[in-house]
């Protein structure tokens, strides 16, 4: 199953995903979100790690021509982008895009290679009838899934979307250089499993 981070900003997460073997490491380009990561810092990170692919991640209200201007000055391979981001020119790379899952029935999927389905509600709350609607809305695409769940939950989900991928997040260091991955560990301990 592949895996993409969100909000990875500092080297220790980096680190510690690519070598969990994911897909793509995204970076927050949003100025101030807790999570931000300074282009200066992302170029910083990407010279450091072998493996994953680069997401630059934008919430929607930057301007095309802010985002072009990042993109021109670190080499990334995708861009991420949030529920209500209205973009139209093409990037030239992938473009992943969020979707709210209870707002899925008007969602377009043109212009978006990877949608990601996101929810606040746990994986175990979805009735049948919702899952019937993402894999009929998700038929014959790569799609990732953004939604609350127990390591308990990954193989019923993975089962039920064999096309998804799953969206997992970074988070801040306890100090410098050091962190503690118990949960990721168990996550990833899961996938290795399942797969």
């Amino acid at each position: 199953m592949n895996v993409k981070i969100s909000h990875v900003n500092n080297l220790t997460d980096a680190r510690y995903f690519a070598a969990a073997g994911v897909r793509f490491l995204g970076f927050c380009c949003n100025p101030g979100a807790s999570q931000y990561c300074s282009v200066s810092r992302i170029s910083e990170i990407c010279q450091w790690i072998e493996g994953p692919e680069f997401v630059l991640e934008f919430d929607g209200w930057q301007s095309e021509q802010e985002i072009e201007t990042i993109l021109s000055s670190v080499t990334v391979q995708a861009v991420h982008f949030g529920a209500f981001s209205t973009y139209q020119s093409s990037f030239e790379i992938p473009v992943f895009k969020d979707f709210i899952f209870e707002n899925i029935a008007d969602a377009d999927f043109t212009q978006v290679d990877f949608p990601v389905i996101r929810s606040v509600k746990e994986f175990s709350g979805f009735l049948d009838t919702d899952l019937d609607i993402i894999n009929h809305k998700m038929a014959g695409k790569a799609f990732y899934l953004d939604i609350p769940f127990e390591v308990s939950d990954l193989d019923r989900l993975i089962s039920t979307f064999p096309n998804a991928g799953l969206v997992l997040r970074g988070g801040a260091e306890e100090k410098t250089g050091f962190k503690s991955f118990e949960q990721l560990d168990s996550i990833f301990d899961a996938l290795e499993l399942v797969e």
